[in-house]
């Protein structure tokens, strides 16, 4: 009803990580360019992003970024692994795009299940097999050097991936027809893996 508060409740790992989210992306001109598309969004935003500013005492700890790494890596284990995800609208009607950044040594496999996920492609073990040894001989450096798997779905999405040079994570490029909504599940899938 008009003119009622809402309470939403999140746990405390929910909390840290969405905060931090929050922070890095409100200034970020894909996400301040989404946000425009419906400028009655800001006011919630900044309500969220302020509460959980003033509650969560870990942003000003010493040892944040453990803490952080931490939590995200419990609701990734939580997560339901047939959990089912809305389709973005509009399917395959955005425009060609890449979507890029590097995730974490070792989040593949759950990597392509969530983007799977979100195109309506049945990832299975065959899938999951595929990416065994596949990286070994990858470098970022080098274009020919990248691992690329396709994901059948809508729309059918291209993933790129190599190792990072001198690093332990892995470099990952998505690319497709694209929407904004897409644009941003893969944007915040790639940022907790």
């Amino acid at each position: 009803m008009p003119g009622t508060d809402m309470t939403v409740t999140f746990s405390h790992d929910q909390a840290l990580v969405l905060s931090d989210w929050l922070f890095h992306v409100m200034d970020d001109p894909a996400f301040t360019a989404l946000a425009e598309q419906d400028p009655a969004v800001w006011s919630p935003l900044w309500s969220l992003d302020g509460v959980l500013e003033t509650t969560l005492p870990e942003v000003f700890a010493t040892d944040y970024g453990e803490r952080l790494d931490a939590a995200r890596a419990r609701l990734l284990a939580r997560l339901d692994r047939k959990q089912p995800v809305r389709p973005a609208r509009g399917g395959a009607g955005g425009t060609e795009r890449l979507v890029a950044d590097w995730i974490h040594e070792g989040g593949e496999a759950r990597l392509l299940e969530h983007l799977s996920g979100f195109i309506g492609y049945g990832f299975d073990h065959l899938d999951e097999q595929a990416l065994v040894g596949a990286l070994d001989d990858t470098d970022e450096a080098a274009d020919d050097r990248w691992f690329e798997y396709p994901l059948v779905g809508t729309p059918q999405l291209t993933v790129r991936m190599a190792r990072l040079v001198g690093g332990t994570g892995v470099s990952v490029s998505v690319r497709g027809r694209i929407d904004d909504v897409l644009a941003a599940r893969i944007e915040t899938l790639l940022a907790l893996l």
